[in-house]
């Protein structure tokens, strides 16, 4: 085949991958269409370059490897906007201000469960014992804060234990890893709930947070999980289960460092109901 023929047979299907690439990052309705079409176009220009010189081959081969890598980096920017949108309106940041930050190094920690760093730091306005959430409930607290990076320790670390309230009663309990202390067996990655004062759980129930004074180290009101299982009633003061966490620390992304606002001035005084105050009665005339 003629070099310059073989050159415009490669700059067409270069430009049918970029459109095809485009297509699809764009989510376009029309992608499945291109895809078609470009098969039945590139087919044949494939087919074509099968004498091509091996030089140009290889060129060819580079510059899909770049597409492709580029592509997939869009991509990646794309799914992580769409979660941090997803953050912006979940519950768990509502009327808070935050910090949103993004996953870049996870490992256990030696204290037991996982740990994360976060591409935020002081810089950024985050501190230590601020809370971190996803858009589906807790995810864990700062622990350690530098310039540009924080450290998180995820919920369910060994030694974590956070104040909860259990069901519509709200009532008071605590959460934890799994200790060798326990009576029940529980499954990888869940929590153990212990009743601080008497009460039942129900399967199903939801978990969150007591919160913190200033909301250090958690803001009161997140999500932290379900009830899946009651612990039988040996005797006990007061009642067990099992928690499944709302966050899979295995795959969190993206998250929001709730930013702790301390109160600037003291809440007002409120009557008690039904008490209404009585005024002062008028100081009687001194005796002259």
């Amino acid at each position: 085949m003629d070099p310059t023929h073989q050159r415009r047979l490669l700059a067409g299907l270069v430009v049918a991958t970029l459109a095809l690439l485009g297509a699809d990052l764009a989510g376009s309705g029309v992608a499945e269409a291109v895809r078609s079409a470009g098969g039945t176009v590139i087919g044949p220009v494939q087919r074509a370059l099968s004498g091509a010189p091996r030089d140009e081959i290889a060129a060819l081969a580079a510059q899909n490897v770049l597409l492709r890598a580029t592509v997939a980096d869009q991509q990646r920017r794309l799914t992580e906007q769409e979660r941090l949108g997803e953050l912006l309106d979940a519950d768990p940041t509502a009327g808070h201000r935050l910090v949103a930050a993004r996953v870049v190094a996870s490992d256990l920690s030696p204290l037991g469960g996982r740990s994360l760093t976060l591409d935020v730091g002081a810089r950024d306005g985050v501190t230590a014992d601020s809370t971190v959430v996803t858009a589906e409930g807790l995810a864990g607290r700062v622990v350690a804060v530098s310039p540009w990076t924080s450290d998180v320790q995820v919920l369910g670390s060994t030694g974590s234990v956070i104040g909860v309230r259990v069901g519509p009663a709200g009532t008071l309990a605590t959460v934890s890893s799994p200790s060798s202390t326990d009576r029940e067996s529980r499954p990888r990655g869940s929590l153990t709930l212990s009743f601080v004062q008497p009460g039942t759980p129900v399967v199903g129930d939801v978990v969150r947070t007591l919160g913190s004074v200033d909301d250090r180290p958690y803001a009161a009101g997140v999500v932290v999980g379900t009830v899946t299982a009651v612990d039988p009633d040996r005797g006990q003061l007061t009642r067990t289960a099992t928690v499944r966490p709302v966050v899979d620390p295995d795959a969190i992304d993206v998250v929001a460092v709730l930013v702790p606002t301390s109160r600037a001035a003291t809440r007002p005084e409120v009557p008690a109901r039904g008490k209404p105050s009585t005024p002062a009665a008028p100081a009687k005339a001194a005796d002259s």
